[in-house]
């Protein structure tokens, strides 16, 4: 009765007030309003009273027991809508937390109610655009043929340079419920692996193109010992190439999938260093000239990644330079701690566009030169991985033409690698 008497008087008073501003009639509709209000909750009450007082146990209860009970009963209302309003927030928070978006729609496709993620990713505004059709906002053909019609396929729609999926939820009274999903990453790694697989069948298929060629020559014609023993020697070496593509393949997944950090052995780097370089003589016979500077230094890491990483840095300069070129490998520990790894090379240079995308698996500067010098592809993509296991950083330098073309490849070490 407080509450409704402190009511009342605020509304006489700006009733009054609005009299004076305005007309007098205008008092004495605003009074008129204020007794039909108060009218309304005495007759709530009475109400109330009244059916408390039909219960069988009410004949022995006191007026200030029935008030009181009819108290605690407000206040238990009370109590209920506080505890609808806290599960309302609650949800909202919820659905304000779910990275997707979330549209309730009506039967005419209008907006009713959206998340916070639907704000974001349709740069809606939650004021001006809601009641109006999500058709009008989100302005896709094949969006609108989908909202439309539900035999139509779920569409991808690209948005502002973002891959949006949608799928929507018809329920049985007309409105309808619109997931928004960004799948701008997931359409990223599908392409890496569509792009992967034919990659990796064209890589293959010249090789056992190239077998199958000469074990059918071998067998249906007559051939000189000589001869034969050439074409032998072509299907080793092709089957030496395959062998090198499916070992570099499972090394790669292996780096990409190992989310352990690689083993804690501490590493002597330059006798890595003069294994990987022996290799790579070898692999040169005699066709470059080399020069090596290689000091002691130490790591914690894995033995074989890093032997792998600088294998592939030095057959790539192997590989790349003409011959009679010159290829340098440098081992140092410097004075801050860290560990640097250079190998330089005199070939011709690799482009400044081409730079950022060396490490990318099957990337190559040139088709036709790559596949006469016989390389994976993956070589720098292994190099990238092991040097982010090992916490290093691969820096690319190159110069096309002039004197001092070429190109270096250099890892750094941090001092918590050393």
């Amino acid at each position: 009765m407080k509450a409704i008497r402190q009511t009342l008087v605020a509304l006489a008073l700006i009733a009054l007030v609005l009299s004076w501003v305005w007309t007098p009639w205008v008092a004495v509709v605003m009074l008129a309003a204020i007794g039909a209000w108060l009218f309304w909750q005495l007759q709530r009450q009475d109400d109330a009273a009244a059916a408390l007082l039909r219960e069988p146990e009410s004949v022995d209860r006191s007026f200030d027991d029935a008030m009181a009970i009819i108290r605690a009963r407000l206040k238990e209302g009370e109590q209920s809508l506080r505890d609808r309003d806290a599960e309302i927030a609650q949800r909202k928070q919820i659905t304000n937390a779910v990275p997707d978006g979330l549209f309730l729609l009506d039967n005419g496709g209008r907006i009713i109610w959206c998340n916070q993620a639907a704000l974001v990713m349709h740069s809606l505004d939650a004021f001006r655009d809601m009641g109006k059709p999500i058709a009008q906002l989100i302005r896709a053909p094949e969006f609108a043929r989908y909202l439309d019609d539900d035999t139509q396929p779920e569409p991808v729609v690209t948005l502002g340079g973002r891959s949006i999926a949608f799928h929507l939820e018809r329920g049985s009274e007309g409105a309808r419920l619109l997931l928004t999903r960004d799948v701008t990453e997931r359409e990223k790694l599908d392409r890496m692996r569509r792009d992967f697989v034919a990659n990796v069948s064209h890589e293959l298929r010249t090789p056992l193109t190239v077998v199958g060629g000469f074990v059918e020559t071998l067998t249906d014609l007559p051939l000189e010992p000589d001869e034969r023993n050439r074409y032998l020697q072509l299907i080793a070496n092709q089957t030496t190439n395959m062998r090198r593509l499916v070992e570099d393949l499972l090394t790669l997944a292996r780096l990409e999938n190992d989310q352990l950090p690689p083993e804690a052995t501490q590493i002597d780097l330059a006798l890595v260093a003069r294994d990987a370089l022996a290799d790579a003589e070898a692999l040169s016979a005699g066709a470059h000239t080399f020069e090596a500077t290689i000091a002691p230094a130490h790591l914690l890491g894995s033995v074989g990644e890093l032997r792998s990483a600088l294998g592939n840095l030095l057959s790539n300069a192997v590989r790349y330079t003409p011959a009679g070129g010159r290829i340098t490998l440098n081992v140092a520990a410097r004075a801050n701690g860290e560990v640097v790894v250079e190998v330089k090379d005199s070939g011709v240079g690799i482009a400044a566009e081409h730079i950022p995308r060396l490490t990318e698996r099957f990337y190559r500067v040139d088709r036709s030169r790559s596949r006469e010098t016989g390389g994976t592809g993956l070589g720098l993509a292994i190099v990238k991985h092991v040097a982010q296991r090992h916490r290093a950083k691969l820096e690319i330098e190159s110069t096309v033409g002039g004197e001092q073309h070429g190109s270096t490849f250099r890892l750094r070490f941090p001092v918590s690698a050393a």
